[in-house]
């Protein structure tokens, strides 16, 4: 394994998404993370715009970054011994995610049907 990738998004603030409708990445907080990966070694190799789902009522633009670094050859036999462990580590922390964002999903909706009820009842 001669190059490890490494995946980060950056995201819009989020106060500002929700109150303003429009959320915007800051250029000097984008440059302090491309700075800090570069500073351990990693070299930026792609970048992305996402719109992502934000608490149900927003979309918050994302920026999924890209990076690269040589692995030194002394270290790649251990290193891509490693791969499959990161993939299912990778997977369980999506899987645990997941339950998380379906919990508070189902959270969300109970609390609405509760503010329903309760606003139906008071107007009786």
């Amino acid at each position: 394994m001669e190059y490890e990738y490494k995946v980060i998004d950056v995201a819009d603030g989020a106060i500002s998404s929700a109150l303003l409708g429009e959320g915007r990445i800051e250029t000097r907080v984008l440059e302090a993370y491309i700075n800090a990966m570069s500073a351990d070694g990693w070299r930026m190799v792609f970048m992305e715009k996402v719109m992502q789902r934000h608490l149900l009522i927003s979309d918050r633009e994302t920026l999924m970054i890209t990076f690269e670094r040589k692995v030194p050859p002394e270290m790649r036999e251990s290193r891509a011994a490693r791969v499959i462990d990161d993939v299912i580590d990778a997977e369980e922390f999506a899987k645990s995610n997941g339950r998380k964002a379906a919990v508070g999903a189902a959270a969300v909706a109970v609390g609405i049907g509760a503010l329903g009820a309760a606003a139906s009842a008071d107007e009786s």
